[in-house]
């Protein structure tokens, strides 16, 4: 696991904001099991920057934050999706840092879309709340169509930006200073 400085914990700790308030405040309830929002963006993005660890404490931590903020009632059983979010998307950032093209950031995207949002998502509310998993997955892959085109315009938008420069040249020093100590 990488070091954290004050740097990166601060900069988790604005993500999990930018999450919160994409899904708490700009999101678009549908439905109780539906919402339209650009929240993942943010739980990826912290993933491809920050690896597996940082994507998933920052998924676990704004969903936690964001159900006691809103006074939703917060199940463990929906929390594992924003963390699986998070950690799978630490996992990809190797393909995504090498490819230039938003095409893979799709497919990538997609991907974790289907493992969380479509499928474990449905699954989590069939136990939470009694629902039919079969009758969850139509409606919520048609919203993951939606979610995976928002979150690839605004993860490839924010990773392409000089942000990622900001985050990747703190990671630089770090392994500097590393190498010059004893």
């Amino acid at each position: 696991m990488k070091k954290w400085n004050t740097k990166t914990i601060a900069m988790l700790g604005v993500l999990i904001a930018l999450q919160i308030t994409a899904s708490r405040l700009l999101g678009i309830n549908l439905s109780p099991s539906l919402r339209l929002s650009i929240s993942d963006s943010f739980i990826l993005l912290a993933g491809i920057w920050f690896g597996p660890v940082g994507g998933a404490l920052t998924g676990g931590l704004a969903d936690l934050t964001g159900c006691l903020l809103k006074g939703d009632a917060y199940l463990p059983i929906l929390g594992v999706s924003p963390i699986l979010v998070g950690f799978l998307a630490g996992l990809a950032a190797p393909v995504l840092r090498k490819s230039k093209n938003i095409l893979v950031y799709g497919g990538v995207i997609a991907a974790i879309s289907c493992l969380t949002s479509v499928l474990y998502r449905s699954w989590a509310f069939s136990q939470a709340f009694g629902m039919s998993f079969i009758g969850l997955l139509g409606p919520r892959a048609l919203q993951a169509v939606f979610m995976v085109i928002a979150n690839t315009m605004v993860v490839y938008a924010l990773y392409r930006s000089p942000v990622t420069a900001i985050v990747y040249e703190e990671q630089r020093t770090e392994k500097l200073a590393d190498r010059r100590l004893p």
